[in-house]
């Protein structure tokens, strides 16, 4: 079996940028293996940018360190600008720049040849549907065509790590598809990819592992899988009642599992697995039953993300 190299190993960084004032990160310890798809979740103030920022380099910890293939970041930064490509929050710094410009000048950068660099550019633009603004200036673009424009100096050149910071703010339906399937795209082709966001439910699609932040510490960090096992091995069945009849609804799971009213015509119920296959069978078979509609979902990882911060917010009163 081949062996999974750590490719980054952060080693109990902390960032604090006042002093007297809380960390912005405390003692944080991991590693991002090669390959991989990494989330980093937490709510906004989490402290996931700043992490972000001294896993690439751009800001010294106040203590601990990030090593990029054994090598401290800092001490190899021209190394680490070539190999890590890092979409920010606000990639927005070539706004004077057209679109054609920032994606060729940046695939330059990071050593392709002009005529490379040319037909990524193209392809790029293609591929976000904005062939036609190659020569339009970013700072008369939406919101969401400057962050198209962001997501393409991350992805020519094709570095073997790219991290994404919120990569999906201010976009379309479309484009955040388009963004998540470019990202799977890149990790099929070797990239190992680190993915920074509260977006929890579409994160789920992609990540293979997931780190969990807030208030600064790292809370947990394990498989997509391990993680929905440890928090609820139940099934959530939301179901919504006929009209005026959530009420009736109600007496007649009762005995099934836990009931929450979720609305006034909906409920939730959470059923155990080996009872879920005879609740579904009497449910399709009574027809006296006031259901409208119902759907089935296993544990997400909203609920691990639910779980976990609840958790951590009990034992801090405990």
């Amino acid at each position: 079996m081949a062996t999974v190299m750590n490719l980054l190993e952060i080693d109990r960084v902390s960032k604090v940028y006042k002093r007297g004032k809380s960390p912005a990160n405390m003692d944080i310890s991991f590693s991002i293996r090669e390959g991989e798809i990494i989330g980093l979740l937490g709510p906004n103030g989490a402290g996931k940018s700043t992490l972000v920022k001294q896993i690439v380099g751009l800001l010294a910890p106040s203590s601990g360190e990030v090593r990029y293939r054994g090598v401290n970041v800092l001490k190899q930064q021209r190394r680490v600008s070539s190999e890590i490509s890092y979409y920010a929050q606000e990639p927005h710094a070539l706004g004077v720049l057209t679109a054609g410009e920032a994606l060729l000048y940046t695939g330059l950068l990071r050593g392709l040849p002009r005529r490379e660099a040319e037909i990524q550019t193209r392809e790029l633009l293609e591929r976000f549907d904005m062939g036609d603004l190659i020569n339009r200036p970013i700072k008369r673009m939406s919101g969401g065509q400057r962050r198209m424009i962001g997501m393409g100096t991350t992805l020519i050149g094709d570095a073997p790590v790219l991290v994404f910071d919120e990569p999906t703010n201010e976009l379309d339906p479309l484009n955040r598809k388009l963004v998540w399937d470019l990202i799977v795209e890149r990790n099929r082709r070797g990239a190992t990819i680190m993915l920074v966001t509260h977006n929890v439910l579409e994160a789920e699609r992609v990540v293979d592992r997931v780190a969990f932040v807030n208030h600064g510490q790292l809370l947990e960090i394990d498989s997509v899988a391990h993680l929905k096992q440890r928090v609820d091995g139940r099934l959530k069945l939301d179901l919504t009642a006929a009209y005026g009849e959530v009420e009736r609804l109600i007496g007649r799971m009762e005995g099934w599992g836990d009931i929450q009213r979720t609305g006034e015509h909906r409920i939730r119920l959470y059923v155990n697995k080996e009872r879920a296959g005879r609740l579904l069978d009497w449910m399709i078979h009574d027809n006296s039953l006031p259901i409208d509609e119902y759907a089935v979902y296993p544990p997400s990882l909203e609920d691990v993300y639910v779980y976990i911060d609840e958790r951590k917010a009990g034992a801090a009163h405990a």
